[in-house]
């Protein structure tokens, strides 16, 4: 128990550091001066200097009762900053894997399906002109082998949107869906109803790595949370440099997003593939050969009981 307290405590003070030395001072720092160059000053280093200057030679700066005052508050306001972001990247996170019918969800998942159709239809009269280019070809001899950029291109299109055609309002939900409807495909079981079973059987390697992920997930939202913060300073101060760190971190936490997500469906698949089997066994069903419908029908009774 002693132990388990000691990497609980260090585990959370490593936690705390993150957020208090790293995006929380940073945001702090950027509040501060977006608060006094403003959009007149933005990048006018006469100007910053010259307000640094003034602080170094403010005698209430140069007392150590007003420099540990300052520092507190500096500290404070990262800690608040840190757990706000961290609060506002859970919120992230519910809206990209959305557990209930928000009011977004219906017509942003219309919003995708148009999208999809769209590119879809697109690649579609891609390849006819393809397919007849291809025929042309024939009839005059052509044996050399063609490629199609705009078809490539058209499908990349399609496939940035969704694989099929979209169910869900955004691209983790979809994924995440693809993931249960290749399980229930392939073994006639529900991912969610199977999982906490497949995650009590699996391996601590496996674990660790779904768990990485999962931070990895959790990270990229909190991004998320500090770009939308950066362009709320631009807002309100006017501060142009801090729209710009915005629109910089915004394409990179949802890249991040994206690959967390890719990655713990594989996982997850990975961990249903390996052990579902065992949890059929666990559960007092035989499974003396390939796990078929008449095992999943027994397990699916089993865990909807």
């Amino acid at each position: 128990m002693t132990t388990l307290l000691q990497e609980l405590s260090k585990k959370a003070a490593e936690r705390w550091a993150a957020i208090l030395l790293g995006p929380g001072l940073l945001f702090v720092a950027c509040l501060i001066l977006a608060h006094h160059q403003r959009f007149g000053h933005a990048h006018d280093l006469a100007y910053l200097r010259a307000y640094v200057g003034a602080l170094a030679t403010d005698k209430a700066n140069q007392e150590p009762a007003g420099l540990f005052v300052k520092a507190a508050l500096v500290l404070l306001g990262a800690a608040t900053a840190g757990l706000l972001a961290a609060s506002a990247g859970r919120f992230v996170e519910r809206c990209r894997l959305p557990e209930r019918p928000w009011w977004y969800v219906a017509a942003l998942t219309g919003w995708r399906a148009w999208r999809w159709d769209r590119a879809d239809a697109a690649l579609a009269r891609a390849v006819t002109k393809a397919g007849q280019a291809l025929a042309r070809d024939r009839l005059l001899g052509v044996t050399t082998v063609r490629r199609f950029p705009a078809v490539e291109r058209r499908q990349a299109r399609r496939d940035r949107i969704s694989g099929t055609r979209p169910v869900k309002p955004t691209w983790p939900a979809q994924r995440m869906t693809g993931a249960a409807d290749r399980v229930r495909r392939r073994y006639g079981v529900d991912l969610a109803e199977v999982w906490p079973h497949a995650w009590s059987l699996a391996s601590s390697e496996l674990r660790g790595d779904i768990q990485t992920v999962r931070d990895g997930f959790a990270a990229s939202a909190r991004l998320t949370a500090w770009a939308w913060g950066y362009a709320a300073i631009a807002v309100c101060t006017g501060w142009w440099p801090a729209a710009l760190l915005a629109a910089v971190l915004l394409p990179v936490a949802g890249r991040r997003g994206r690959e967390a997500v890719d990655a713990l469906a594989t996982l997850a698949e990975s961990a249903v593939d390996l052990h579902v089997r065992e949890v059929a066994e666990r559960l007092g069903v035989a499974c003396p050969d390939a796990f078929g419908p008449t095992t999943a029908a027994a397990v699916n009774t089993i865990l909807r009981a």
